[in-house]
């Protein structure tokens, strides 16, 4: 492995003390590495560099300082400037007080390291071993997930802005590629267009027009590319400008860039469009009456008595991504972690029958949390036509109607979400007298889930609303305080970097720095330290039985 060896950390013990007085914080990270022998080691990142070249820095103390710039809330420059200045990082990281530090641009070049092949992931695989091994994660405990948005680091962009932003992005790229291309391509309109950042406004002047010019500019470009430059044709704004242009026009039958109209040709759903061209990963999503760009964060910790709460994974998901699809995910690196627990708390965001059972049967995991009833014109004025005052007969397949009529029709629709559909005969609905509280149309038809199913919906229904299943329940809401500590005291809702991969690496470094802070006030106090033998002075007045001071602290003076 081509990188610097780990040295020694060869630091006064009156210096140490001066600093775990000093910075609370930095204590935190003296203790641990004082108990875990820090988090990681070189050996543990082999895989990541070639095995010849010049050495480079340590990846294991850079994994450090990494955790406690996010800890700190440092940038670059300060977490590089601490490495020289501060002793608390020194011990961290285990290196002399003479040591020159490194220059800043070695963090982020780490963490482009950390943002493939799952790395962040590994890193935090790595600090939750050593906190298992001292015992503050329970087997098969308790854990809870929750969710929160994440904005990303771009600007907020109309549609003709972001496809005028993504054609100078594609030019400044090509202008830095190959700038003897663009000779005779871009002229003094396109310089006015194009020579400085879009800021349109919601009503730019000229609407129409700058649609027309801005379409025919990106078609000739892009056609300039395919044809004469295929060697630029895979640049990441070229390829944006490409995504972009297809999300927002359209060819008439002209021949000619139409803009796209949500009733004419359509625009694309917020899974796929794209909202940068910087940031071609961030997305467009709403929840009740939050509206962002960017991201979902979902932040899993452990929440048995006794212990301190310890996160145990970060997963980072688009935004639009339902909470339904990333728990099996995050189930899944638990398992690779063996830290799954035996009941996992979440919100009724992340719940639902069929998932319940997949996660029991694949997992052994129980999933509490709040079954959602579903809301249907009948449940919601309160009368006894909702679904649940049809009795169903699961052996004769049939149902049965609060009036005693039985239904006709039993079926299994082909679906993704398998369900059951009864129908009613509509000669006995047109003759019901009091059909206009049931069903609206000719016959009613009750829609429900297959039996298995059906009796998890029902257990699960009725245990949440017994006040033991409450009481229960009441230890998912401290996650609460954890998203707003991720938020609030590390910054997370805004991320630092661009894209989901970087994201999610901000995010891991930002869970290791909670668990630093959370085990820190857990762990033993740090071993005393063996007395300095006597020197042969000191021996001799020991032999004499002369009295000495034995603390330069308690030393005395003769009087001036």
């Amino acid at each position: 492995m081509c990188v610097r060896p780990r040295t020694g950390c060869v630091i006064p013990e009156l210096t140490v003390r001066v600093a775990r007085a000093c910075n609370p914080r930095g204590t935190t990270a003296m203790a641990i590495r004082d108990h875990l022998n820090g988090l990681w080691s070189d050996e543990d990142f082999e895989e990541w560099y070639p095995r010849d070249g010049k050495p480079g820095l340590s990846p294991a103390q850079l994994a450090t300082v990494s955790v406690l710039q996010f800890l700190l809330e440092l940038s670059d420059r300060q977490a590089a400037e601490s490495v020289r200045n501060r002793i608390d990082f020194k011990y961290a990281m285990g290196v002399e007080l003479e040591d020159p530090g490194f220059h800043h641009s070695v963090l982020a070049d780490f963490r482009e390291r950390l943002a493939v092949e799952g790395r962040a992931d590994k890193l935090l695989d790595l600090a939750l071993e050593k906190i298992r091994a001292v015992g503050l994660v329970r087997e098969r405990g308790r854990q809870r997930t929750d969710s929160t948005h994440v904005l990303a680091a771009v600007r907020d962009l109309t549609r003709l802005e972001l496809v005028t932003e993504a054609m100078r992005a594609a030019l400044e790229e090509l202008a830095r590629r190959a700038p003897h291309e663009l000779v005779g391509l871009v002229t003094e309109d396109w310089a006015k267009r194009y020579g400085r950042a879009a800021r349109l406004g919601r009503n730019p002047s000229r609407p129409k027009s700058r649609i027309k010019e801005t379409g025919e500019d990106v078609r000739l470009l892009l056609r300039y590319v395919h044809r004469y430059l295929p060697a630029l044709r895979d640049g990441e704004q070229v390829q944006a400008l490409r995504q972009i242009f297809v999300q927002n026009y359209c060819i008439d039958a002209q021949d000619r860039p139409k803009w796209r109209e949500p009733e004419d040709a359509g625009l694309p759903p917020s899974a796929i469009a794209i909202v940068s061209p910087y940031d071609v990963s961030a997305r467009y999503a709403r929840r009740g009456e939050t509206r962002w760009k960017g991201f979902l964060a979902h932040v899993t910790e452990t929440c048995d008595p006794d212990t301190p709460s310890v996160i145990t994974d970060v997963t980072t998901t688009k935004a639009p991504v339902h909470d339904t699809k990333a728990l099996p995910g995050i189930l899944a690196k638990l398992e690779g972690r063996n830290l799954l627990s035996k009941e996992h708390f979440v919100d009724g965001g992340y719940l639902s029958v069929a998932l319940k059972q997949q996660i029991a049967r694949e997992h052994g995991v129980g999933l509490v949390g709040p079954i959602r009833a579903r809301s249907t014109r009948q449940s919601r004025k309160g009368t006894v036509f909702h679904r649940e005052a049809f009795t169903i007969d699961w052996d004769n397949e049939q149902v049965t109607c609060p009036q005693g009529k039985a239904s006709r029709r039993w079926s299994t629709p082909p679906s993704l979400a398998p369900y059951v559909n009864a129908e009613f005969a509509p000669d006995d609905c047109r003759q019901c007298p009091v059909k206009t509280a049931c069903t609206r149309t000719d016959a009613r038809k009750v829609t429900f889930l297959p039996r298995d199913l059906y009796d998890i919906q029902s257990e699960s229904r009725t245990e949440q609303q017994t006040q033991e299943w409450l009481s229960r329940y009441s230890l998912r809401a401290a996650i609460e305080s954890t998203i707003s500590e991720f938020v609030n005291g590390h910054g997370m809702r805004q991320c630092r970097y661009r894209s989901e991969d970087k994201a999610h690496v901000q995010h891991v470094l930002t869970a290791i720095a909670v668990n630093v802070e959370r085990i820190g006030v857990h762990l033993p106090p740090a071993p005393a330290r063996q007395p300095r033998n006597p020197t042969a002075l000191q021996g001799f007045l020991d032999w004499q039985h002369i009295p000495r001071p034995r603390s330069w602290r308690v030393a005395t003076h003769p009087a001036g």
